[in-house]
């Protein structure tokens, strides 16, 4: 099984500058069915591809992360992230180089949104949805209200629009 999940991660993730292969990112998806030791599984697989020098597989990789909090089954990516956060360590990318910077911020992003969930238990994104209107201060209003805040301003700093034509291409295939 994990030799499967390898070439489907090595397909998703491939140097070429367009966005993941549906087949491959379907494939790996599969993995969050499998609980914990799914995703396991595929982070085993997906190290490298982090830790790359080439920015196009490391932002490939992180999206195929996103797209399995986002797209997978419901909270398990998160929770083994928010338990491992040490599994989604990215190479180090300049300042200089603008993909760099928002390689940088996109990790930091994913990373909040885990962090989040460890400390809430909550995936704001896919059921936060009216949480906050029944809360009360003395059931941790503030202290989630402080948690949607810091993954926003994460996500705002996340402005793929200055990275000229591709993140066009990287989003539209």
């Amino acid at each position: 099984m994990s030799g499967s999940f390898e070439k489907s991660v090595k397909g998703g993730t491939k140097i070429k500058l367009a966005a993941p292969k549906a087949k491959y990112v379907e494939h790996i998806l599969v993995a969050t069915h499998a609980g914990e030791a799914g995703v396991a599984e595929i982070f085993r697989a997906l190290q490298n591809r982090l830790r790359d020098s080439t920015w196009t597989i490391v932002f490939k990789a992180l999206i195929i992360v996103h797209l399995m909090i986002r797209e997978g089954e419901p909270k398990v990516t998160l929770k083994y992230l928010a338990d491992s956060p040490s599994k989604l360590a990215i190479s180090n990318f300049s300042d200089v180089q603008v993909q760099g910077t928002n390689i940088r911020h996109y990790y930091s992003y994913v990373l909040t949104r885990a962090k989040a969930f460890r400390d809430t238990k909550i995936d704001w994104v896919r059921e936060g949805q009216g949480r906050l209107k029944k809360l009360t201060v003395d059931k941790g209003l503030l202290r989630e209200t402080e948690s949607v805040q810091t993954q926003i301003t994460a996500l705002l700093k996340c402005d793929v629009s200055e990275a000229d034509s591709w993140s066009a291409d990287l989003r539209h295939g």
